[in-house]
């Protein structure tokens, strides 16, 4: 099986394009249509790419191969039968394909050996030297480090001065999806050098800022993960480039005021340390950020800090497309059975339109309960049943809430059904609270938005 199998077809032709991009300055929107089936297009200008010049025109290939050893081989015909009208007025070949292009037999079928026409094709050995080549692609597409040896391309130096939790990384990468929230945060880390990511648990944030740790410790940056705001300052090095991860950061998990509290009165100090060389994110709750920020804009109104609204990337945003390749990803590092595997192929609708979708759930169900259904079991029940119901994490969550939070989300369900008004929620709280009202339910709701529920203006 090709180690670029695990990729599946659709990160696969994003890897094809970066290295394309990387190597000849073709523009990933020149490609057309997808690597299951047909993908590709002609290029009129010599391409130079790996110290060979490609007179035009180009004809480039993408070529997904999958199933077994018949669906390769009628896959690759396929290809060659669609090559052969055009090779003949062609210049140049560049072929993309997740094999072995020293193969004899997968060189005829792609038409490599075609007399008058110079190739370069990247099968599966030029793409893994072309991963280790490029620091850019694996931050670009960080998925790309589960291809090959992980730890092996992590620069050991950075690695034994960092403090990232290693091992929860390199668990994440056969199964991270690098999502269009992941390149915004990218996007806003090369903008700001500051990123908050936002959202409810179980969403992604914090394998968002892990991902972004495992490529930047393979092209030599430290990585430390933060609970505290001194621990930026004690392992802070103006020398070195670093990567600071403050995850939840304002204390959303655990629901320490203190916590929030030291993080915002210290963010003026830590907006200053960051830079092209110092990065920090921040996993957050939005309120606690805007006060901060409002603070450093009313006290250094002439100096230049970000607003709110460009740091913050919502790591909850998944469209379906990215949804399913979450799901493909864990079934795929899963090593599921064949029938397991229908399974999925077959309620993966049902399971990526789930309202309570979260990647934490997906794994939890592709590693556990998935496993032991047996043939006559109600698979749309038991999935049903498993995405609806609340991780270990979002319990323990719960139980570290104050009283008057646990009593606030009692009473937003002793509610009427749909969103609920101040006035009414007020009115239900007074019904739940053991002690009267101690805080305006606006003030208690603050805590617990993103985290539990969600406001809606």
């Amino acid at each position: 099986m090709s180690a670029l199998s695990g990729l599946g077809w659709l990160q696969f032709e994003h890897l094809c394009a970066a290295v394309l991009t990387i190597e000849a300055g073709i523009p990933e929107s020149a490609w057309e249509g997808h690597a299951d089936r047909h993908r590709g297009f002609v290029w009129n200008e010599p391409v130079s790419i790996g110290g060979r010049e490609l007179p035009p025109p180009v004809i480039v290939r993408c070529i997904w191969l999958s199933g077994g050893n018949g669906a390769r081989e009628r896959r690759l015909r396929a290809s060659a039968q669609g090559l052969e009208p055009r090779i003949a007025s062609a210049g140049s070949l560049i072929t993309f394909v997740n094999a072995d292009v020293e193969d004899d037999d997968v060189q005829l079928q792609l038409g490599l050996l075609h007399p008058g026409v110079k190739h370069a094709a990247f099968g599966e050995a030029e793409l893994l030297q072309a991963i280790d080549r490029h620091a850019a692609l694996r931050l670009d597409l960080p998925s790309a480090l589960s291809v090959g040896d992980t730890r092996a391309r992590l620069d050991a130096d950075a690695l034994g001065r960092s403090s990232l939790d290693l091992g929860a990384a390199l668990d994440l990468a056969p199964v991270f999806v690098p999502t269009e929230a992941y390149a915004r945060a990218l996007g806003t880390l090369r903008k700001h050098a500051f990123l908050v990511l936002t959202g409810p648990p179980e969403m992604g944030k914090t394998a968002i800022a892990r991902m972004l740790g495992l490529a930047l410790l393979s092209t030599g940056w430290e990585v430390h993960e933060c609970t505290r705001p001194e621990q930026v300052w004690e392992r802070l090095e103006p020398e070195r480039p670093q990567l600071f991860i403050a995850d939840d950061a304002f204390g959303s998990t655990e629901y320490h005021p203190d916590a929030a509290e030291r993080w915002a009165r210290d963010l003026d100090r830590a907006l200053r340390t960051t830079g092209p060389n110092h990065w920090l994110v921040w996993t957050s709750r939005p309120a606690p950020l805007h006060a901060g920020l409002r603070r450093i804009h009313r006290e250094r109104g002439g100096e230049r800090f970000p607003q709110p609204a460009a740091v913050q990337v919502d790591a909850a945003d998944l469209s379906p497309p990215e949804k399913t390749l979450i799901l493909y990803r864990h079934a795929r590092a899963a090593e599921l059975t064949a029938g397991q595997r229908r399974l999925v192929y077959e309620h993966g609708a049902a399971i990526v339109a789930h309202p309570h979708f979260t990647p934490e759930r997906i794994r939890r169900f592709v590693a556990g309960r998935l496993r032991s259904l047996d043939a006559g079991a109600d698979v749309g029940a038991v999935v049903d049943a498993e995405l609806s119901e609340p991780t270990q994490a979002m319990a323990t969550s719960y139980a570290a809430l104050a009283e008057e939070h646990r009593e606030l989300l009692l009473a937003m369900l002793d509610s009427p059904p749909g969103p609920v008004a101040e006035r009414d929620l007020a009115a239900a709280l007074r019904r739940h609270a053991s002690s009267g009202l101690s805080h305006a339910p606006v003030d208690l709701v603050d805590r617990l938005t993103d985290h539990f529920v969600r406001v809606l203006r």
